[in-house]
């Protein structure tokens, strides 16, 4: 059969197309709620919030069950745009140190279009986002435009009254005035300006778009779909309206989704949905929800359940009324917030992906992964998908997932690390962790079972532990000083398990207790129960090395210490 020379062109030509467009690189969506943990989601179990469009991303796409961030806002941000553990990089809260190199820079270097939108607050002026590989943003919280501005013509809460909001340096100008729904504006209009540049007859280019959202940090607002207008003024913040914003995130969503199909770009646009940390803690309310079922403090931000008819005692805090917090209720458990706690509930985050590319393979595994996923993961696996180089001038540590979101097989990390300061503020009080999802140990050597125990209450006493945990125990420690540089025994964070030859921990014996309490006892006058202190020393010994350190001896003991 003879073919004419320019027919072979014509279909070479064709089978080139062919190749390129199935070779050519995902548009990139990465959504991040602001203290919204796993459980607050309808496909992950909740009871108490409905999310529609979330839910159907994940029935097309996959649910991760076991997705880890760091238990507060800016160590979670730094981690997730670098990929860099964060004794590597974090110097203080509030900021991205300037010599890192984010995700953004990476894949605008590699030809991506990129914006960022939505909770900045970490650093710098109104050129810090272009600076990190940003094209276009569109931000709040912690950014100021270029030019001075009358701050009474902007709201002074981040949701309701027209928030101040910073578009490439400017004012941000919408005919929304809820903040949430002008920089959802912004973000898909920006989605849009590819299909435009594509039907003007201009190469497109793929898009990257980060979009921290601002919800469903406090203060807890009405959304939009709140019936009536009471409280859409800035200046009301009560729990029962974590609901409303939770759901009206999924609504944001929606629209995201919805720029894409109108755009014709849904196919080849991978979409990923997470949150920054867990659901936040008991924070300062305007009025109080006895109706509900919420947490209640009356200072700091460790609560407890109230259940509905029960009245809240007034906090004991100046110029605050009631400290309250959402619990949620789930298929598995009740969840109370955990932000700030490096425990399952303050970093347990969802991740929902959807890629309508993949979605034939995602159903070969039944749209849901176990695969363990590190915020440090994001960035190599964004640089994996658009075929982009990694830095080749610091340590990334990051694991790529893309074979999973590209159906070539499973996740390849075993262990998920955490190194948090204290409220991510106070670098004296810094601890790590590592886990596998199942066991997690700390470096003080308090060792969990994260199925039996997720709040972590009660550390495991490994001379009691069955050989399972023993085993998984030896494993996380062997890969903790193997990422931290340490050596068995001497160097060992819990010098319990470093062997007989190691230094002793300095504090407080057992036996010392035992004998300091009696004679206190007797000069009070009173009677002496060894079997009490016993309980008590037992409960404030977190890593069972049978000594109270002066950190442990600070710590207050659990509220039931005392039970038989």
């Amino acid at each position: 059969m003879n073919i004419p020379w320019k027919n072979i062109g014509i279909i070479t030509l064709i089978g080139m197309l062919a190749a390129s467009a199935l070779a050519s690189p995902p548009n990139i969506i990465l959504i991040m709620t602001d203290d919204m943990g796993y459980e607050a989601l309808s496909c992950n179990g909740s009871l108490d919030y409905k999310t529609p469009v979330l839910d159907g991303l994940a029935g097309e796409g996959i649910r991760f069950n076991n997705c880890y961030s760091l238990p507060i806002c800016t160590p979670s941000r730094v981690k997730l745009m670098t990929g860099r553990y964060s004794y590597r990089n974090y110097e203080r809260f509030g900021l991205l140190p300037p010599t890192e190199i984010t995700f953004g820079k990476k894949l605008q270097e590699a030809g991506y279009r990129t914006a960022m939108v939505g909770k900045w607050q970490l650093g710098g002026d109104w050129q810090s986002p272009h600076k990190f590989g940003f094209d276009e943003y569109c931000l709040q919280n912690g950014l100021a435009p270029k030019e001075k501005f009358d701050r009474k013509t902007r709201g002074p809460s981040r949701y309701w009254g027209y928030p101040v909001i910073v578009a490439n340096g400017e004012l941000y100008e919408s005919k929304h005035t809820y903040g949430p729904d002008m920089l959802n504006e912004f973000a898909a209009n920006f989605i849009k300006k590819g299909s435009s540049s594509a039907s003007l007859g201009q190469a497109s280019k793929p898009f990257f778009l980060y979009y921290p959202m601002l919800l469903t940090h406090s203060p807890f607002e009405p959304s939009p779909d709140t019936p009536g207008n009471v409280g859409k003024d800035g200046k009301t913040s009560e729990v029962r309206y974590f609901k409303d914003m939770v759901e009206y995130v999924d609504v944001l969503v929606g629209n995201i989704v919805r720029a894409l199909e109108e755009s014709g770009q849904r196919e080849n646009t991978l979409i990923l949905f997470t949150g920054d940390n867990g659901t936040t803690y008991p924070v300062k309310v305007t009025a109080s929800n006895p109706e509900i079922r919420r947490m209640v403090a009356t200072s700091g931000r460790v609560g407890e359940v109230y259940e509905a008819g029960k009245i809240s005692p007034p906090a004991t805090v100046k110029n605050t009324k009631y400290i309250e917090g959402p619990i949620t209720r789930t298929t598995y458990s009740d969840v109370p917030g955990g932000k700030d706690l490096m425990s399952n509930n303050g970093t347990h985050v969802p991740l929902v992906v959807s890629w309508p590319k993949y979605s034939n393979a995602y159903k070969q595994f039944g749209n849901e992964s176990s695969d363990l996923i590190d915020f440090s993961d994001f960035f190599v696996t964004f640089m994996d998908l658009a075929d982009a180089e990694l830095p080749k001038d610091r340590e990334i540590d990051g694991i790529s997932f893309a074979n999973r979101l590209t159906g070539k097989g499973d996740g390849d990390r075993e262990y998920v690390f955490c190194h948090y300061w204290y409220f991510g503020r106070d670098p004296k009080r810094a601890n790590e962790a590592i886990h596998d999802g199942e066991w997690k140990l700390y470096s003080d050597g308090s060792f969990f079972s994260m199925i039996d125990d997720p709040e972590e209450r009660s550390p495991l006493d490994l001379k009691r532990a069955n050989e399972k945990a023993r085993t998984a125990h030896k494993r996380l420690m062997k890969a903790y000083m193997d990422l931290r540089g340490l050596s068995l025994p001497n160097e060992a964070p819990n010098k319990m398990y470093a062997g007989a030859d190691a230094p002793k921990p300095e504090g407080t014996t057992l036996e010392q207790q035992l004998v300091h309490a009696q004679e206190r006892a007797k000069k009070l006058g009173k009677k002496f129960d060894p079997e009490q202190t016993t309980r008590w020393f037992r409960a404030k010994d977190r890593n069972n090395d049978g000594i109270l350190d002066a950190q442990e001896a600070k710590m207050k003991a659990p509220k039931d210490w005392n039970k038989q």
